[in-house]
């Protein structure tokens, strides 16, 4: 690993400068990142169906009730994201440095971390929670203190902790400080987020609200785009406006289990590099991260010669 030679210029960047780069890593490395991002979304795509499927209800006229179906993907998907990012982070990290890494590598960085990571995204920022509610949910009859002030709460503390210090996951497998001491002068995981993140609270939340914001619209963009195209090709348009029944919903299975889901995963994946780039960015304002990675190379180098 060459620590000065990066496939990314190591300087600050704004929101807007880190999204448009994303757009180029993502071309540079799009078939490990669509390998990386299947890898994580596609058994916790899989945990949802089975925790939320069941809630479409068919009436029997042929009309479909899907609110709760929306609703729970919405927020189940929404408090998975970071998990579902982890083997994109584990992959960037390395290629960063000219690494190159095969997805079974990556696979193996990510299960070495498994603990902290389950512990950390799974259990506090509210995951396992969440998984847990929804399986003491009846699939037919709604309860609305489970779905509704439960859910709600957490989300909204899911919502704080991601927003104050939403880079866990990058200092769980790229920096790898420990969960617990083993020696007093340990540097640990919380030790080493709140270093990180505390000098930088208020900046890490404005450009967590405008990214949420990016996300969204972003997600009704991808909804729009799918839309449109299903009704093109197929003739068949999911909404549609009627003279005498106004605001007409033509949802069927292929729209509610692919179509939905499948938006807000491809946004999950975007802000997946998004999150990763801004790390970069914060170690370089906080730490002065580029002058490190020139120190450390150059005392490699002279290292290597004295030997």
């Amino acid at each position: 690993m060459q620590l000065d030679r990066t496939r990314i210029a190591i300087r600050e960047r704004g929101l807007l400068e880190t999204i448009d780069l994303t757009l180029l890593v993502i071309r540079d490395f799009a078939g490990p990142l669509i390998a990386c991002a299947l890898v994580g979304i596609v058994p916790l795509a899989i945990i949802n169906e089975l925790l939320l499927g069941g809630m479409v209800a068919i009436d029997d006229e042929g009309n479909v009730t899907w609110f709760r179906y929306i609703w729970g993907m919405t927020v189940l998907i929404f408090l998975e994201a970071p998990l579902a990012s982890v083997f994109v982070v584990a992959y960037l990290g390395p290629a960063v440095f000219m690494e190159q890494r095969t997805v079974r590598q990556v696979i193996g960085d990510v299960f070495r971390q498994a603990f902290p990571l389950l512990l950390s995204q799974g259990l506090i920022r509210g995951v396992l929670v969440a998984w847990l509610l929804y399986l003491l949910t009846d699939r037919y009859e709604a309860n609305g203190w489970l779905e509704g002030f439960w859910i709600v709460m957490v989300c909204l503390v899911a919502a704080g902790m991601r927003s104050f210090r939403p880079y866990i996951n990058e200092i769980i497998l790229l920096e790898k400080n420990p969960l617990l001491a083993g020696k007093a002068a340990a540097i640990t995981v919380a030790k080493r987020s709140a270093h990180l993140h505390n000098a930088y609270s208020g900046d890490l939340f404005i450009r967590w609200d405008a990214t949420a914001t990016i996300s969204i619209l972003l997600a009704c963009l991808l909804m729009y785009v799918a839309g449109l195209s299903e009704g093109a090709l197929i003739s068949k348009w999911p909404i549609r406006l009627s003279a005498d029944d106004g605001i007409v919903f033509d949802i069927d299975w292929f729209d509610l289990h692919i179509l939905y889901p499948g938006c807000l995963w491809l946004v999950v994946a975007f802000l997946a590099v998004v999150r990763f780039l801004s790390y970069l960015d914060l170690r370089i304002r906080h730490e002065g991260w580029e002058v490190e990675l020139l120190m450390r190379a150059e005392a490699a180098r002279l290292g290597t010669q004295l030997e």
